[in-house]
Formats: C-alpha cells, structure tokens, sequence
C-alpha cells in the first residue's frame, strides 16, 4: 500500500514539474518554433520518470501529462489521427524510455536517442500529411523534405539538452529515491 502510494505521489509531481517545464519553455522565445514545435525542456521530465518509476509507470505520466497539459495550453488538432502522431506517440515514446535498459550512462544516452528518433519520426509523419507547406500535397516528396527540415532542428536540439541534462539530473535524485 505504501509503496502505491509513493508512486502515485511520484507521478503527480513528475506531472506538475512537467507542466511547470512547458509552461516556462513557451515564454523563452529562443526555444519556440514559429508554426508549432519547440525546444522541449519538458521531456527531461519524462525521462526522468521512465527512469525511475520503469516504462509502465513513465507512459502513464506521459499521458497523464498530455491530459493536464490540454487543459492549460492549444492543441491544434484536424484529425485523431494528427492528434496521435503530434501529441500522443510522441510523449508516449518518451515516457517509455525505460523499456532500454538505462542502469550506465551510455544506456541511458542510447534510450534518450532512441526515444527521441522515434519521436522525431512521429512528427515528422504528421507534418508531411498534415502541416505541410500551401499547395503542396500531404504525401509527396516536397511535403516529406519541408517536414524533415522543419521538424528535425528543434528535435535534434531537445535531443542534445536531454542528453545532457537528464543523466546528470538523474544521478543526483537517484541518490534521492
């Protein structure tokens, strides 16, 4: 019973440091992209989750994450399926991190590059069929370079912060928990 509720606690707080992150990251003009998209310092959160509660629990904070933050911040969604590829798979993978073993450091750097790949892919698809340029077709080779080219720097960049900061974050409340 204790340890439910330690976890249930644990998950709460990763859920409101997660939203606190978004909320703070959507003021740094720096780090938001002009059509969507940004530096998103909030996954460190996932991550973090993931690595300490295991991938079960790191989905659920995920998704509970999501939910909060449709309360507080515009989702633009056109379609349940745009919806899962900009918003839900992308958090999902994240908050799966777990599920690669993440006990070394380079563990840890390999799940936060694969989750972050995966990512990228997921909102890479929905931009080539969703979000791409005017008069471009969903689909076709100029929506996939415009999607790939808009969609991988800030990635990429979310990629490198994570990298960074997570393990060391990481290590320091391991001590912790």
């Amino acid at each position: 019973m204790k340890g439910n509720v330690l976890n249930i606690t644990y998950m709460a707080a990763y859920v409101a440091l997660y939203i606190i992150l978004k909320y703070v990251g959507a003021f740094i003009p720096f780090l938001v992209m002009p059509n969507g998209g940004s530096i998103e310092i909030e996954l460190i959160v996932l991550f973090i989750a993931s690595f300490h509660l295991g991938y079960a629990k790191g989905l659920a904070v995920a998704v509970l994450s999501l939910l909060v933050q449709f309360l507080f911040f515009p989702m633009y969604i056109v379609s349940p399926l745009q919806f899962l590829f900009d918003y839900f798979f992308p958090l999902a993978v994240c908050g799966m991190a777990a599920f690669i073993s993440h006990e070394k450091l380079w563990q840890q750097e390999l799940a936060i590059v694969v989750m972050m790949l995966l990512k990228t892919l997921c909102t890479v698809i929905s931009g080539a069929y969703f979000w791409m340029e005017s008069g471009v077709v969903a689909g076709s080779a100029p929506a996939w370079i415009f999607s790939i080219t808009y969609n991988y720097p800030y990635n990429l960049a979310t990629m490198v912060v994570c990298m960074i900061l997570v393990p060391v974050v990481y290590k320091r409340l391991k001590k912790v928990f």
